[in-house]
């Protein structure tokens, strides 16, 4: 896939709004203004937002990772992301659940659960039945490596490689893991379903368009399913799994000048590693940096604005579409 500057740009922006809104959600939290705990994963930006920008909305996905910044790109608000934390009658859920577990199927986001690899079947289903249908779609699942533990995941694969469905399933690894299933090379092991397998940098932006992109010409083919390792650089987390403290994006200068553990891994943090590329190739400049971080921090601050004062939850909605009528 061939790039344009100003596209390069955008893919830094929704990068840099992610982290900017995480950052957000965060004193959100501390504030006890958040319904339910945070569990955020920053640091998944070059995932999160490579993975979502080759696939079209017509394309199915699914991720069991709080993924905030493949929901930007699908067209989901920052606002909308805030009132679904803040449990408001206008969020995605109406406020009955907290978490990033909703779905919108105009966007193509299929609703997942806490269960980290249910939705493994449900898009080997959907890319079954648009195999079956000749429809050139893909279906895409973004699931952690402590998924690979569990039935619904191999069953999922299994079936999607035995029917050749247009399934891809992402699966994102720490080099060092520090909970679930400790894996190694999984990517050679998806070789025992027939399945294709590729493994990526996690950190690396660019590289996870490419193998998404060869993933989905796979498929588009009738190839069927790929399963793509994304390794992150670094065993370092920004965050605890009920209460995330993300690391601040705010560029290599000062970054380096904190003295802390992120100064020690600037170079492994993806959107610094993605700046960092740009700038070397003179494809951004300070002036580009600058207004684009102006920009997140905009469209942060409007969404904080938009929130304000949202009602509540109605208690007496919250059962419905949860129960068959009698």
């Amino acid at each position: 896939m061939r790039f344009g500057k100003r596209q390069l740009q955008e893919l830094l922006y929704y990068m840099v709004l992610t982290r900017r809104l995480e950052e957000t959600l965060v004193r959100l939290h501390r504030d006890n203004e958040l319904t339910t705990p945070l569990g955020l994963r920053t640091g998944l930006e070059a995932i999160s937002v490579g993975a979502a920008f080759v696939p079209t909305p017509k394309d199915a996905l699914a991720s069991s990772l709080p993924t905030v910044g493949a929901l930007l790109l699908r067209g989901v608000k920052p606002e909308q992301i805030m009132l679904q934390f803040l449990g408001k009658e206008a969020g995605p859920s109406h406020g009955r659940e907290g978490l990033l577990h909703f779905g919108d199927l105009s966007r193509g986001l299929v609703a997942t659960t806490g269960h980290v690899a249910t939705h493994v079947s449900v898009m080997a289903g959907m890319a079954f039945a648009y195999r079956v249908r000749n429809q050139e779609r893909v279906a895409l699942a973004l699931v952690p490596e402590e998924a690979v533990a569990t039935g619904d995941f191999h069953e999922g694969v299994n079936f999607a490689a035995v029917q050749k469905c247009p399934l891809i399933v992402v699966v994102v690894r720490y080099p060092l893991s520090r909970e679930g299933s400790e894996v190694t090379q999984l990517y050679e092991r998806a070789k025992g379903y027939g399945l294709a397998s590729l493994p990526v940098d996690g950190s690396d932006l660019l590289q996870i368009v490419q193998v998404v992109e060869t993933a989905m010409a796979r498929a588009q083919a009738g190839d069927g399913p790929t399963l793509i390792e994304a390794v992150l650089r670094s065993s370092r987390r920004y965050f605890g799994n009920e209460s995330a403290v993300p690391a601040p994006f705010k560029g290599a200068a000062r970054l380096d000048s904190d003295g802390g553990e992120g100064a020690k891994d600037v170079d492994n943090d993806p959107a610094w590693r993605f700046e960092k590329f740009l700038l070397q190739q003179d494809w951004l400049s300070e002036a580009d940096r600058a207004s684009l971080i102006a920009r997140a921090e905009e469209a942060v601050s409007d969404a904080l604005r938009a929130v304000d004062g949202a009602a509540p939850a109605k208690t007496d909605r919250l059962t419905e579409g949860l129960y068959a009528s009698p």
